[in-house]
């Protein structure tokens, strides 16, 4: 069906999306993982665009919207998001997001809820939860660690550990490899303030969670129970013969849950009305 590519000037970063599919079908947003681009849902396009419109972008800091005078973190990119959601006229939309994606996709629903559908999020950790206090020094620490390695030894490590499948690890790297070390340590501190502990909030909208089987990253496994304990409308998937990037290394399994969501909690108020 193809794809308009298009171009929001956030001030400071020209951000870069990208838009297909049927003309008056709900929209679905989908955000990419840490230091990928749109291309991370390559494999989802086809199936959702049978039933929706789509809208994949590059966050500031990420593939093609670089370079970005302020850095990138999941509020600023929740911002760019709302203001290219007010450009095109789109009060509500659905959320897809992966790993950091799914953090910027839970800052939409947390600051902007009703922009919000709902979300399937792929491969992250609750942004609300608050961490355990050696959680905490971890993601604190994050960017120092990734700053002792020589940047290609750290693209391929990053994105090796990521993915189950060797297509996927070459298709992480591909994404990757255009990124400087100063990208990298940007992307890298937004990622350690992405969580931030919020007593007595839970997430109201219906979510879908879902982890790779083999995903061994930060606490993304180890959150679920308490995650799903505190946000009664949502979901958790395990997808097996998947790590981290569980849409790239099973694309069967997550596009068949995501579109079995998506039609119960895709549509806006104004449609179920």
């Amino acid at each position: 069906m193809g794809e308009t590519h298009e171009t929001f000037d956030a001030g400071d970063c020209l951000i870069h999306y990208w838009i297909g599919g049927p003309p008056g079908a709900p929209l679905i947003v989908l955000t990419p993982g840490a230091y990928t681009d749109h291309r991370m849902f390559d494999p989802q396009i086809g199936p959702l665009q049978a039933a929706y419109r789509t809208l994949r972008w590059d966050p500031r800091g990420h593939g093609l919207s670089r370079p970005t005078a302020r850095p990138f973190s999941t509020r600023l990119a929740a911002e760019d998001l709302v203001a290219i959601l007010d450009a095109l006229g789109e009060k509500e939309v659905a959320l897809i997001g992966q790993s950091i994606g799914g953090n910027i996709s839970q800052e939409m629903l947390f600051r902007y809820p009703e922009r919000c559908t709902a979300a399937v999020l792929v491969g992250c950790t609750c942004s609300t939860i608050a961490p355990k206090w050696w959680e905490r020094w971890l993601l604190a620490s994050f960017p120092f660690f990734v700053g002792l390695y020589p940047v290609e030894a750290f693209k391929r490590k990053a994105m090796d550990d990521s993915a189950s499948m060797q297509t996927s690890r070459d298709k992480l790297r591909e994404m990757i490899a255009p990124l400087c070390r100063r990208d990298i340590l940007d992307i890298s501190r937004g990622i350690a303030r992405a969580v931030h502990g919020e007593p007595d909030y839970s997430i109201e909208h219906p979510i879908l969670i879902m982890n790779g089987a083999h995903d061994r990253l930060g606490n993304i496994s180890r959150i679920v129970t308490r995650w799903r304990e505190r946000d009664r409308n949502s979901a958790y998937i395990e997808v097996a013969n998947a790590g981290h990037v569980a849409n790239l290394d099973n694309p069967g399994a997550v596009n068949a849950a995501m579109l079995t969501f998506l039609e119960k909690h895709g549509r806006t108020r104004a449609e179920k009305a």
